[in-house]
């Protein structure tokens, strides 16, 4: 587990690979990491906490593997005030439900939701 709040307003921090065995992305845990610009989400990933990268606003790559993500295991405004034109990258089985998901989550109109 990632913890809450665990890089919270981290400013050097540009890109994350989180561990493979990761299960659970805490509340705000990168909550304005302003330098981030890409994370890769493993395939164990089964819950992301609220706001858990809002106002990551470089974060322009992200690329999501797990294909266990709904709507009440990923937390309010968990992806608002990311790049607008970020690119999401989903598992080709969960790309019309992911780019449900990820907008009601605070990813933004124009970000690129691709498998």
């Amino acid at each position: 587990m990632i913890g809450n709040y665990a890089f919270s307003g981290c400013k050097k921090l540009k890109s994350v690979t989180i561990n493979n065995n990761i299960k659970t992305i805490g509340n705000e845990s990168f909550y304005g990491c302003t330098a981030l610009t890409k994370i890769t989400i493993p395939k164990k990933v089964n819950k992301i906490g609220k706001k858990a990268f809002e106002g990551c606003k470089k974060l322009k790559t992200i690329t999501i593997k797990t294909t266990k993500l709904t709507n009440k295991n990923v937390g309010k405004d968990a992806f608002k005030g990311i790049h607008k034109k970020a690119t999401c990258k989903v598992p080709k089985s969960k790309l019309k439900a992911y780019k449900s998901l990820l907008k009601k989550k605070g990813m933004g109109t124009k970000v690129k939701i691709k498998k």
